[in-house]
């Protein structure tokens, strides 16, 4: 009677050693899609091929770069190898571990003390192997090694993050680039334009046919102008430098072309913006490598706090040895030479000042602040992708706005001029409506720049076409009897 209650001890506290439990992955989400989702429709789905949505060939070629040459995609990826160094770390508990010895002593035996050996001289040569074993009958191993995968996979996912973060930034930097490179070659025709226009109210005033002040002013938009263009010079070589760091290369000797293509500010732009594909709020949970990654160390951090519940549990170790020992090599291999040993050993800790409840505390600890951050992380991706969403829903109706504007300040500009050639008004109109044409002009450059960063911004919001790594399918086979 009391083996079978013995037995069914052992066996409810064998089935009570879950080593951890179940993570918490779900995040409260909207009922329906995004708002503006619906202007995306039709759209392809979002590819790991997203580059080429945009048609620039450079675009492509300088993503390619960066993902082979970016310092940080490099770190990223030098974490994976360590990750993956500490699962082989876990797993090689799970197995015997198996040692190996030989060795020799010569030692003499004093001849002035009473001594039983036959000889005072002796030699032994001895060759031994011992195998010891800890049995994971708490899951406690298979526990540790399921959270050193789930951070393996976490860091694979890091590096993924990295990557789309990398070529998102080139994609943003390099179209801020193109649109800089069109305001660039909208204000250095506006200078050319303001200086004729100096020279010509010079004439002007020479003969008596306008006052000294409209000199004044024509020179002061022209000086002006020039000073904004210097500016646009400066933020042109400034992102230059950006894209270097990204490729991995030195912003001393690095340069890129004028990426405008014919320079001529042409509101219409190179730059083709592709509608980008929303669905539900859950895509982006099920696309993003960042939220991918919390969720993988919210499992890790779940295995870890039922590693610490099994500290409370006895430890059963296996040991067995062999081996050969003889004071003589004639003899050495002889069967009576050989020796051997089995063991097993239980041990069950008792009293430790509370350092296993202060684990227990710490790992519980540690799973709050991963829930935490996953959560944090899953809410972040969805007001990213809902910021970027609203930013393009805006953007177009401003591109659409400042080109009717574009349209009409154009014509009140060189209406202003004829009037001023006819002696009706003075420079201070012409100054005034070549002023607003000007501004209405580069606004529309930074709607349709602001539209490409925002779209970019989406593709990052939405995972980038990133998939799930194929060592997930494996994260938890170690630890398939937790629950």
């Amino acid at each position: 009677m009391s083996r079978g209650v013995s037995a069914m001890t052992m066996a409810a506290l064998l089935c009570s050693c879950t080593v951890a439990h179940r993570a918490d992955l779900s995040v409260p989400l909207a009922p329906g899609p995004f708002r503006h989702a619906g202007e995306t429709a039709g759209a392809p789905r979002v590819g790991s091929a997203w580059p080429a949505m945009f048609g620039d060939p450079q675009l492509e070629r300088l993503i390619g770069q960066a993902l082979e040459q970016n310092l940080d995609i490099r770190q990223a990826n030098a974490r994976i190898d360590l990750a993956r160094a500490a699962v082989t770390t876990s797993r090689a508990a799970l197995v015997p571990s198996a040692d190996a010895g030989a060795g020799y002593s010569r030692s003499r035996a004093s001849g002035t003390i009473d001594n039983a050996l036959p000889k005072r001289m002796m030699r032994t040569w001895a060759v031994a192997a011992d195998v010891t074993y800890t049995v994971d009958w708490t899951g406690a191993l298979r526990g540790e090694a399921a959270a050193a995968q789930s951070n393996a996979i976490a860091a694979e996912a890091d590096a993924d993050a990295a990557k789309l973060r990398v070529a998102t930034e080139v994609a943003a930097d390099y179209l801020t680039l193109h649109y800089v490179d069109e305001d660039i070659a909208v204000l250095t025709r506006s200078v050319a334009l303001r200086e004729t226009a100096v020279k010509l109210v010079e004439a002007r005033s020479q003969v008596g046919n306008t006052s000294d002040l409209d000199v004044l002013r024509a020179r002061t938009e022209w000086q002006t102008t020039r000073a904004e263009l210097t500016e646009s010079r400066r933020l042109r070589e400034n992102l230059v430098d950006a894209l270097a760091v990204l490729l991995g290369r030195s912003a001393a000797t690095f340069e890129l072309g004028n990426g405008s293509g014919s320079g001529n500010g042409n509101r219409s732009g190179a730059v083709r913006v592709p509608p980008v594909p929303v669905g539900l709020p859950a895509d982006v949970l099920t696309q993003r490598p960042d939220v991918y990654a919390a969720g993988r160390r919210l499992d890790a951090a779940a295995w870890t706090v039922g590693v610490a519940r099994t500290a409370w549990l006895p430890q059963l170790t296996l040991t067995a040895d062999g081996g050969f020992a003889s004071h003589s090599l004639s003899d050495f291999l002889d069967r009576n030479s050989s020796l051997w040993g089995l063991a097993a050993s239980l041990t069950l800790p008792l009293f430790d000042g509370g350092r296993r409840d202060a684990a227990l505390a710490s790992a519980q600890a540690r799973y709050t602040l991963a829930e935490a951050a996953y959560r944090g992380v899953a809410y972040n991706a969805l007001r990213e992708a809902q910021d970027a969403l609203n930013d393009i829903a805006a953007g177009r109706e401003r591109i659409a706005a400042f080109d009717a504007a574009a349209s009409t300040s154009d014509q009140v500009a060189q209406l202003s001029r004829r009037r001023y050639a006819l002696g009706y008004v003075n420079y201070f109109e012409v100054v005034d409506s070549d002023r607003d044409a000007l501004s209405i002009e580069r606004d529309a450059i930074h709607a349709r720049e602001a539209l490409a960063v925002a779209t970019i911004g989406l593709v990052r919001a939405l995972g980038g076409g990133w998939s799930v790594p194929d060592s997930a399918q494996t994260a938890h086979k170690l630890g398939e009897h937790g629950s």
